[in-house]
């Protein structure tokens, strides 16, 4: 698992999408039709803009997810969005499919910035090569302290 961090970390530009840059994303503005969170403690909010599509904010922490919830329940909640509409994304389970979004204003106040969400990000990718480390030295250290105990038993 570890060797997955560090491989995601150094190689994941070719295989894991980062946030586009704000000039590519899409201003979608309307009212909130339902907003929900993929589960209780859940990261995610998903939400869906009358008459524009459903949404998905993923973020990190719970409590960023309670906040975005927070702003956009209620009746006749106006929400504008920076959304990258050329992604989809589609749960397990689910009849929806959601674009992901970057930035959130709902009643012309700013929940969650676009810069926000970079730093945000950058922060993770600060912290996948170290957790990497983490787990492959955790796991010599395993290796060594059972090696003599498992190293032929069959």
């Amino acid at each position: 698992m570890g060797a997955f961090f560090l491989a995601a970390h150094f190689f994941g530009d070719r295989f894991l999408e980062s946030i586009p840059p704000k000039s590519e994303l899409v201003e979608v503005s309307g009212e909130i039709e339902w907003a929900n969170r993929a589960s209780k403690k859940g990261r995610d909010v998903r939400f869906k803009i009358k008459e524009e599509g459903t949404f998905v904010h993923n973020g990190f922490g719970s409590s960023l997810a309670q906040d975005i919830h927070g702003a956009l329940t209620g009746k006749g909640i106006n929400v504008t969005v920076f959304a990258d509409l050329t992604e989809i994304q589609k749960p397990m389970g689910h009849e929806y499919s959601y674009h992901p979004v970057y930035e959130v204003i709902a009643n012309g106040v700013v929940v969650r910035s676009y810069e926000e969400s970079v730093a945000s990000e950058k922060r993770g990718a600060l912290l996948f090569p170290w957790v990497g480390l983490l787990f492959v030295i955790g796991s010599i250290y395993e290796y060594r302290k059972h090696r003599r105990r498992y190293w032929f038993k069959t």
